[in-house]
């Protein structure tokens, strides 16, 4: 059960608004008035009632189901609390299956966790990955948490290989996306386009590919790939925004994921320690790697 105080300055403001505040959304509002699962000072309410100083608002996590079916098979766990969990993805897995299909993925393999377990919760991966990229994906055990992480800020750092040698070993990209035109897949750099800013250092290069470690100020689709090619350097493997071809896997790895924590509000710091599956365990890589410092 969790339990809010309401402080003194906020004396007179309305349940609904006080709980949106704290981070819950106004379906899960509706979801717990009508599991009557709302309480000020030990008392059910389904009203929005305004409240006073010092009442003390409590609420449980409401149980949820999934029509996805089960699926046993290898699950890296980087990172789990009550209402978090953090796994690693291998490339060329699917992170969630798009209505009820039942092809291999992470959800299906998490769920089979969370059944193993007996944790009764509902898929909610809040960081997706595309399925040719690996590394860290984040999970929330329930809705109103999904909610409150998808509002919150996260710095995410990837290690990637991209094509050719870098006029400049580090700098930021400032550059607008936008769907491309006629694709529902494809993206591109366009004046109309969200804002978009990425952060890269290369660590490592030669005069044919170098690894560079990209951090998102922002999270807009496809970002890593459309800021590389369109800096002339597309990733090793991406047939969508480099050389045409058969599909392959591009070279990007989640590496690490750090928020603040929405219940505790302590800072979560997630590394996913694989070695990218493009990044061959040689001298010539791992070096570079672990002695170069990444930014944040």
């Amino acid at each position: 059960m969790n339990q809010l105080l309401v402080p003194k300055n906020q004396s007179g403001i309305h349940l609904k608004t006080f709980l949106m505040q704290w981070g819950l959304s106004a379906s899960y509002w509706k979801a717990l008035k009508k599991a009557r699962a709302l309480f000020v000072n030990g008392l059910v309410t389904v009203w929005d009632i305004p409240l006073s100083a010092n009442d003390r608002v409590s609420f449980p996590f409401l149980p949820e189901e999934t029509d996805l079916v089960p699926e046993e098979g290898p699950l890296t766990i980087l990172y789990e609390d009550e209402v978090l969990l953090a796994v690693h993805k291998e490339q060329g897995l699917l992170v969630h299956n798009s209505g009820l299909t039942q092809e291999s993925s992470l959800s299906r393999r998490v769920l089979f966790y969370y059944r193993e377990h007996g944790i009764k919760a509902a898929l909610h991966p809040v960081s997706r990955l595309d399925r040719e990229t690996s590394g860290i994906v984040l999970f929330a055990k329930n809705a109103a948490l999904h909610h409150m992480l998808t509002k919150a800020p996260m710095k995410k750092l990837y290690l990637a290989l991209s094509h050719g040698p870098w006029e400049k070993f580090s700098g930021v990209i400032a550059q607008p996306i936008a769907r491309k035109d006629g694709s529902l897949i494809e993206r591109c750099v366009a004046p109309q386009g969200k804002p978009a800013r990425t952060r890269y250092r290369v660590l490592w290069q030669d005069a044919a590919k170098s690894v560079v470690a990209f951090h998102l100020y922002t999270g807009r689709t496809h970002q890593i790939r459309v800021h590389a090619a369109f800096m002339g350097h597309p990733l090793l493997g991406d047939t969508l925004y480099g050389a045409k071809g058969s599909q392959k896997a591009h070279a990007l790895h989640a590496m690490r994921l750090q928020f603040r924590h929405p219940l505790s509000g302590k800072d979560v710091k997630i590394t996913d320690p694989s070695l990218p599956f493009f990044l061959p365990a040689n001298k010539a890589f791992a070096p570079c790697i672990s002695k170069k410092k990444d930014e944040r």
